[in-house]
């Protein structure tokens, strides 16, 4: 089976690795072959596209910055995309379907570590593909209040009465209006690239959470980003981007081979790919 992933600066993504390795849990023969479209126009991704399928490719996984953009390239849009707005995984078929598993990734993550509790009231970083995905999976999950946060005050903004559509509270914030309130939330979510070794820093700048929080950051390169540290040295409830990074792939890859989930049969094998990357990347 022919899979791989498209996006920019992605010649270290562990992608391919963790992809051959549920390969082998499965028993499947697999080439995962990145596609890293930094120096090309985006006109090409849909050129690139139609040559992945001739070429006999199962699908492609998507990264940044084509999350959002790739949805206008394809022909059909699972419910979870539609809702979304964006796309990570892609099919191939007699069309192209666009998939969402960042958004069921962060549910099992979130499932993992919460089990049934409701979130409360998060502040969220980022109304990006990543952004939106976690967003709504939050509202889905019952989230009292959304506080977010973005350069992007238009993307920001659609994303919060998008949101309200669904009737959960979103409300969109200047970061200047965060120390006032920081103790407020239960729960802090980075969803931006700040904190990845190529865009270095922390989203609360010179703010720290507290030990009653609980803090995620989606970013697992490296995986004690500055936010991360923070938590750890006030002793607040870490949840790391590698475990939305090992779901978010289990799911792409039931998708590719359309394997059915058998959660017993694959609780055992996430506890080892946890342990493998956490002792990869955790350090």
């Amino acid at each position: 089976m022919k899979i791989g992933l498209i996006g920019n600066n992605i010649s270290s993504s562990n992608a391919p690795d963790i992809h051959n390795r549920i390969a082998k849990i499965f028993g499947i023969s697999l080439d995962y072959l990145l596609f890293d479209l930094k120096d090309k126009e985006e006109t090409y991704f849909k050129v690139l596209l139609e040559e992945l399928r001739v070429l006999g490719f199962k699908g492609v996984n998507i990264t940044f910055p084509f999350k959002e953009k790739v949805i206008k390239y394809v022909e059909d849009v699972s419910k979870n995309s539609k809702i979304v707005g964006s796309a990570n995984t892609l099919i191939f078929t007699k069309q192209t379907t666009a998939e969402n598993t960042d958004y069921t990734g962060f549910l099992k993550t979130y499932n993992f570590h919460f089990g049934n509790n409701t979130p409360g009231t998060i502040l969220v970083f980022g109304a990006g593909g990543v952004g939106r995905a976690i967003t709504f999976g939050l509202a889905s999950l019952g989230v009292k209040k959304i506080l977010l946060v973005d350069n992007d005050e238009i993307k920001a903004d659609s994303l919060s009465k998008d949101l309200n559509l669904l009737n959960t509270n979103c409300v969109f914030i200047k970061s200047d209006q965060i120390e006032r309130i920081l103790s407020s939330f239960d729960g802090i979510i980075n969803c931006t690239p700040v904190g990845h070794y190529d865009f270095p820093g922390c989203p609360l700048g010179d703010l720290a959470p507290n030990k009653t929080q609980w803090i995620f950051d989606v970013v697992y390169t490296p995986a004690k980003t500055v936010f991360i540290k923070k938590g750890e040295q006030v002793g607040a409830k870490i949840i790391s981007g590698i475990d939305l990074f090992i779901f978010q792939a289990i799911d792409a890859f039931l998708i590719f081979t359309e394997t059915k989930e058998n959660k017993y049969e694959l609780k055992n094998h996430i506890h080892e790919l946890r342990d493998h990357y956490f002792n990869k990347l955790y350090i």
